[in-house]
């Protein structure tokens, strides 16, 4: 089966196996090949996400069970879908621990049990315990007050705090509660108590780390990809965050004797310039790339000089990448300062016994703020030498000290540099940190400081940047169609912190940059004394929000504000939130909803602004749509789209959308056409037309689009050259369909006095819908995308061929 286009659902106890069969039709009719599935494993009960998964080996039974994915593979086999699994092997939940066998296993049992094999634990750490920081006090309190029971339970005897169960060792059961909390092998402890020693999902206490690299370990966890092959219908699995094993070549290779030939992708942001691991046996990543590319080359470059330089003179004028190289540090002192404790122990002894554990920290740090990307993949790939090496030279020039002053201490870094290049264990902790670092100090942190366009600052973005030139975009799809060409794409995701249609209007935001600074200038003027208390970057973020992602309430945007300013951690945090700050952020999400209020009688200056983003933007999100839809790699579409979704990050992201809407979309499409859907101002049809006619093109054309397919830049000349992209996609040497869309700007390129060199041939426009033929050579802009340029986006197909 040709591979079209994937379309994820997220299941939740409210969407099972039974009711997905229900809206197969509509993806059959949209013209997807494939059903992605968020995680099926048995999950924490009422999860929402299923990526808290507690049994790997079981079907979660609040989606129907085996059976009901038994059923749902057969409908989708008899619709001619296959079925793509996201799959968790990185981590398990210990949120509640009765629930997890070999979690619950290696507590009653300790260090001897054959189940504390599947956990990442230094037991060296705390006395031969496990720490299981569970508590809401510090333990001799909770003891105190009598809030720790001794019983028995279905899985025998127990320790019970409040709703939560741990095991009791044998021979422990009749002891009061404690001494027998003595004589466990874990210790329950204070949440707030910084000690650690058990490798977790970042910093997140109740999903830890799962050590695949034990072959008995991935045996069990990927009992259901293995089991799936028995199904025709099973065409794939999505690995879920593969920088958290140990080794991830040697698990994907595995992976891969085990589901055959099917499709594997995997979850991995990719560093600008980094490519995947050659010897990886893989399809390609999820694809939060091809949203930065994107991005980055729509965005229009004048607007840097307004939207970069008002921040900088009001906000921060630091660069990005100090502000992240802070932020990396910081969660290295704070949250991840375990598992940089843990690394530096692991060094050799020889190190130890010139340097201090603290200038061995010191040499840690500096070295893991030098590295570039999330993680290197020594000592096999030959690609991680050189990045390995640049980290080291930074860490010598000085990148990441507190003093700036990097004089005195080459000679410890030298000690950690040789212990990550020639000591196993060494090695081993170091890749497993520096990912942590980067997620929690980058994506996490510094991406919620750093607003001159927030919406850069997206899952695998590069903030620091601003916009990227036509040629190079053409560069990485030539790159992707060579090496890659099954890759997934993405467009937007459950990981997203906004949806494509809300950057979509960011990016119409900045194509009025000055005019949008200066009614910020002005708004902020005039609500002065309502934001003086809070921080101006938080500020500016809830602004843009407000603008780009309505229609919203006040819950929604107040909720999404808390989290930003939790998450960027400079006036609250998740820690140590700061209620009147989080009150405040409610009040100016109350002003500003009522302010972009689209059913507003009299539009205020944001009002009127956010029309306008909107109106620019849904031609915008059709230009990102056709680039989704025709570069190479696979599409994915998600939660209902191709109508606009206007989420934020999640939970926003994750809510069930209106299938019933989409069907109806569905139905409209045939008599419609894009162009025409657009001037009605049809947003949601214009995308589920445009969806609708590409995806049944490349069914036709699928050996354009698969990996014996081709990638050409179609040339651009005359004055808005620079401003268009223009791409072939080729089979045999012939171009077979042809994209072309302008960039976010203000106004349309001038379309008389810009050229396409159309490909020979007869061509048809399957946005426009009509019956107009061009023919090969040079054509004028105007010809191509409309007399008003509008919406900006034209996708030909070949008609001689």
């Amino acid at each position: 089966m040709t591979r079209i286009a994937t379309h994820r659902i997220q299941l939740t106890p409210d969407l099972g196996f039974d009711d997905v069969i229900g809206i197969l039709d509509v993806l059959v009719r949209l013209g997807v090949s494939d059903l992605y599935l968020s995680p099926i494993a048995e999950a924490v009960p009422g999860s929402r996400h299923g990526y808290d998964v507690v049994d790997h080996t079981r079907v979660r039974a609040e989606l129907g069970g085996r059976d009901g994915l038994g059923r749902l593979l057969d409908a989708a086999h008899e619709n001619r879908l296959g079925v793509v699994i996201d799959h968790v092997p990185n981590h398990a939940s210990v949120e509640r621990a009765e629930l997890n066998a070999p979690w619950w296993e290696t507590l009653r049992d300790g260090a001897a049990s054959p189940a504390a094999r599947w956990f990442d634990i230094d037991w060296d750490a705390a006395d031969g315990r496990v720490i299981v920081p569970k508590l809401g006090s510090p333990l001799d309190d909770v003891l105190d007050a009598g809030g720790i029971e001794i019983g028995t339970g279905d899985l025998g005897p127990e320790v019970r705090y409040g709703p939560l169960r741990f095991p009791l060792a044998e021979g422990t059961e009749d002891l009061d509660p404690r001494e027998a909390l003595d004589r466990q092998h874990y210790r329950l402890a204070w949440w707030r108590d910084p000690r650690r020693n058990v490798r977790r999902f970042f910093t997140i206490d109740d999903l830890v780390a799962v050590r695949v690299e034990h072959p008995e370990v991935a045996d069990a966890v990927d009992t259901l990809p293995a089991e799936l092959t028995e199904h025709p219908a099973f065409t794939g699995v999505r690995v879920d965050h593969v920088d958290g094993l140990a080794d991830p070549g040697g698990y994907l290779e595995r992976l891969r004797d085990r589901i055959g030939d099917r499709w594997l992708i995997v979850e991995k942001i990719l560093a600008p310039g980094e490519d995947l691991p050659r010897s990886w046996p893989v399809d390609g990543t999820t694809g939060y790339e091809h949203i930065t590319l994107t991005e980055h080359t729509l965005l229009d470059p004048s607007a840097e000089r307004h939207l970069s330089g008002a921040w900088r003179a009001q906000v921060d004028d630091r660069p990005f990448s100090e502000l992240e190289l802070d932020a990396r540090r910081e969660v290295l002192d704070g949250g991840l300062r375990p598992d940089l404790d843990r690394l530096v122990r692991t060094l050799p002894d020889d190190a130890h016994d010139v340097a201090s554990t603290e200038q061995l920290r010191d040499a840690v740090t500096r070295l893991t703020l030098g590295l570039h990307r999330y993680r290197t993949y020594l000592p096999d790939d030959e690609a991680s030498i050189p990045a390995f090496d640049e980290a080291a030279r930074r860490a010598r020039d000085g990148v990441g000290d507190r003093d700036g002053d990097g004089v005195g201490r080459d000679a410890h870094l030298d000690l950690v540099v040789d212990a990550v290049r020639s000591h196993d264990a060494s090695r081993e902790r170091w890749q497993q940190l520096t990912g942590p670092v980067m997620a929690k100090g980058a994506e996490d942190r510094a991406f919620y400081r750093s607003f001159a366009l927030a919406s850069l600052a997206e899952v695998g973005g590069t903030p620091g940047a601003f916009s990227t030139d036509v040629a190079a975009f053409h560069d990485a799809q030539r790159d992707r169609q060579r090496d890659l060409p099954a890759a997934m794409l993405a467009e937007t995701t459950h990981d997203t912190k906004r949806s494509a249609a809300v950057r979509a209007r960011s990016l119409a935001l900045a194509a009025h940059a000055e005019r949008w600074t200066s009614l910020v200038d002005a708004w902020l003027a005039d609500h002065h004394d309502e934001v003086a208390d809070l921080d101006p970057g938080i500020v500016r973020l809830a602004i843009q929000t407000a603008v780009t992602a309505r229609p919203l309430t006040v819950e929604r945007l107040g909720d999404y504000l808390v989290k930003a300013a939790r998450e960027g951690d400079v006036i609250t945090s998740w820690t140590e939130p700061d209620e009147a700050i989080e009150s405040a952020l409610g009040r100016l999400a109350g002003v500003l909803v009522a302010e972009t209020d689209p059913g507003r009688t009299s539009a205020t200056s944001l009002g009127e602004f956010a029309a306008t983003a909107e109106h620019l933007g849904a031609r915008v999100g059709l230009r990102m749509l056709a680039l989704h839809l025709t570069c190479p790699g696979v599409p994915d579409l998600y939660q209902g789209s191709p109508a606009e979704l206007t989420s934020l990050v999640d939970p926003d992201n994750r809510s069930e959308p209106d299938w019933e809407r989409l069907r109806s979309l569905i139905d409209r499409v045939a008599s419609s056409d894009t162009a025409t859907a657009v001037g009605e101002g049809d947003a949601d049809l214009a995308r589920a037309v445009l969806t609708e006619r590409i995806l049944r093109m490349r069914a036709r054309r699928a050996d354009a689009f698969g990996p014996d397919g081709g990638y050409a830049e179609v040339a651009v000349d005359g004055d808005g050259s620079e401003h268009v992209i223009a791409l072939a996609r080729t089979h045999a040497g012939d171009a077979v369909v042809v994209t072309v869309v302008s960039r976010a700007l203000a106004s349309a390129p001038d379309g008389r006095s810009t050229s396409i060199e159309l490909p020979e041939g007869s061509w048809r426009d399957v946005v426009h819908d009509d019956a107009r033929i061009l023919t090969g050579g040079s054509v004028r802009l105007v010809d191509v995308l409309g007399a008003d340029g509008d919406p900006g986006v034209a996708v030909l197909e070949r008609t001689d061929l």
